[in-house]
């Protein structure tokens, strides 16, 4: 007994614009007209693609002189230029490299990471949530909210986890908003980085971060109130330390100890502990250099030996495994892109200068300070790397003014921030933090290039 196939057919509408729902399955061979191409087919096409590019090189470099191959005078002139370009670049990006690992890593970003991962690990996070949510003091909260990203070693896609769950927490827009902005621009490491390679842009970014983050957040609480009454609130639970509050801080208070004498903080205390007598054999500038550095080995010597006690008698042996893992997880994540970010700052600052490709933000105008935020806006980077990129823009010729407003916008917002945003505050929110964080980072660029003195 033979059972017929049913067909089905499909409605056509012939009308133009008409649109019918129908869901039909589309074959492999509606996208792909002609068969797929064999293995040879493919290779075949790769040689002959080569083929072209050596012979269309052939053309460039080389022409035929009385039935001799012969290179162009003109490319030779090119390839000796592109030569020489190459080497002066590499030889600045290594110098830039030598010298920041020589002056910089050890005696700033290494303790700045075993630091900030002490305070990501011991820290917690809820009192932050708690502390800036919805019963608390405004104007204790919107403060908290601006400088507790310090304690954060994230970029503005890394804080958007921690933006909903204070939102979820019954925390304002206003100071969720501020958090969302100050956070990838604060933490500890992008500061510290900030000193040792950008140093006038260091209390002017601090200040910047801080002024902009709060009156951004104290906009958007006003024009947005109601947010938090589309969010379901869940009151985190803070965990009870098993330590005083005052064995927290004495730890912390001797980590910070050890980064601000690592990098030469104390110096008028430490270079006085041991006299250059001592090294008298190596010369009068050499001992003197010497015992400089002796006398700061000592006293980090003994700071380290303090940290030691203190985790000896204060903390747990998982609690100091979690922390060197943070410690180190971090600083895979980080180093690579610093020292990457360092070797090409220096290798493009040592090409001839493009100040004619930096003309618009070459001055403190309004233009200019608008420009640069805007951009900083779109483009993603992290608060490290955006330090390299300041400094190689402005080594080109770019304004202090907007050089500040590119580092205040870059790392608070970017284009996959705004869009992971924009499900999370809609469209109208999101466009107005966006349009907010562009406005006062010109502004504060303005400023700023107005009064510093470059």
């Amino acid at each position: 007994m033979s059972e017929k196939k049913k067909t089905v057919d499909i409605p056509v509408c012939e009308d133009m614009g008409c649109e019918v729902n129908v869901k039909e399955k589309k074959s492999k061979d509606d996208f792909n007209l002609r068969p797929e191409k064999t293995p040879f087919e493919k290779l075949a096409l790769k040689v002959i693609w080569i083929a072209f590019f050596c012979c269309f090189a052939v053309f460039l470099f080389l022409t035929s002189e009385n039935g001799k191959p012969t290179l162009r005078k003109d490319s030779m002139d090119v390839i000796v230029a592109g030569l020489n370009w190459l080497i002066l670049s590499s030889h600045s990006g290594a110098r830039s490299l030598i010298d920041f690992l020589s002056t910089h890593l050890v005696s700033a970003m290494v303790p700045a990471f075993f630091l900030a991962s002490a305070i990501s690990t011991f820290f917690s996070k809820e009192t932050i949530i708690l502390t800036i949510g919805k019963k608390a003091n405004p104007m204790v909260s919107y403060p908290i909210a601006a400088f507790a990203g310090a304690i954060l070693t994230v970029c503005s896609c890394g804080v958007l986890p921690i933006f909903m769950s204070l939102l979820q927490s019954g925390a304002g827009i206003g100071p969720a908003i501020t958090f969302l902005y100050a956070s990838p621009a604060i933490n500890l490491i992008s500061i510290i980085y900030t000193w040792k390679i950008i140093p006038a842009m260091l209390w002017a970014r601090i200040f910047a971060v801080a002024f902009c983050g709060i009156f951004i957040g104290l906009i958007m609480q006003k024009l947005f109130a109601n947010i938090e009454n589309e969010f379901e609130h869940e009151e985190p639970a803070i965990k009870k330390s098993k330590r005083k509050p005052w064995q927290e801080g004495a730890f912390f208070l001797v980590l910070v100890l050890v980064m601000l004498t690592s990098t030469d903080l104390f110096q008028g205390l430490t270079s006085k502990v041991i006299s250059p007598e001592w090294f008298a054999g190596r010369g009068p500038e050499l001992s003197v250099k010497t015992a400089e550095f002796a006398g700061k080995m000592l006293f980090i010597f003994i700071e380290i030996i303090a940290v030691l006690i203190i985790l000896w008698r204060w903390f747990t042996w998982d609690e100091i495994r979690k922390w060197l893992k943070r410690t180190w997880r971090q600083a895979k994540q980080i180093l690579p892109m610093v020292v990457l970010g360092i070797f090409f700052s220096g290798f493009l600052g040592g090409t001839s200068s493009i100040v004619s490709n930096l003309e618009m933000v070459g001055d403190n105008s309004v233009a200019s300070n608008l420009i640069s935020s805007l951009i900083g806006a779109m483009l993603y980077f992290g608060s490290i790397v955006g330090v390299n990129v300041v400094d190689l823009f402005m080594r080109w010729g770019m304004h202090i003014g907007p050089a500040l407003a590119l580092l205040l916008a870059g790392p608070s917002i970017s284009l996959p921030s705004v869009m992971a945003l924009t499900p999370i505050m809609g469209k109208k929110r999101t466009f107005a933090f966006l349009f907010l964080v562009v406005i006062f980072s010109a502004t504060m660029g303005l400023l700023f290039g107005s009064f510093a003195k470059v």
